[in-house]
């Protein structure tokens, strides 16, 4: 075995800041939205693909530069992102507790949005803010 670790090792912390930090940007400013969520998927995919989570990490990054290709389906596009994140974190991660509460979190999100696109700068930034702090608490092993 290799005495040292080839992976990015803060890759979860450093997308757990991000998330979280985007989630009380958009809260605040909601107009730079369109440009947040596509920078963060595209991030978010990269840190996925680097952390060993190839499905997650290719659909965020299919996402991110959908949005920015296409912004005015934006709301749609992140409800059905949040869905396929949701049942991805419910359906292939085991089953184990925060997988699944952060999946069925996703998926609820996923579908508010869709009933409701107005409430996208709220549920966006709510999920973001979700996403940053389990993260980072798997990141530093607090469960």
């Amino acid at each position: 075995m290799f005495p040292f670790n080839f992976a990015f090792p803060v890759a979860g912390l450093v997308g757990g800041v991000i998330a979280l930090l985007f989630g009380i940007l958009i809260l605040a400013f909601p107009r730079i939205l369109n440009y947040l969520v596509g920078i963060a998927l595209i991030v978010g995919g990269i840190g996925s693909i680097m952390a060993g989570s190839l499905l997650v990490g290719i659909i965020s990054l299919i996402f991110g530069i959908v949005v920015f290709i296409i912004p005015r389906i934006l709301n749609y596009l992140v409800a059905i992102y949040l869905i396929i994140i949701g049942l991805t974190y419910i359906f292939t991660m085991g089953f184990a507790m925060v997988p699944l509460i952060t999946g069925i979190l996703f998926f609820i999100f996923g579908i508010m949005i869709l009933i409701n696109p107005a409430t996208l700068n709220v549920i966006i930034g709510i999920a973001f803010i979700i996403q940053g702090i389990i993260t980072i608490a798997q990141y530093y092993r607090w469960f």
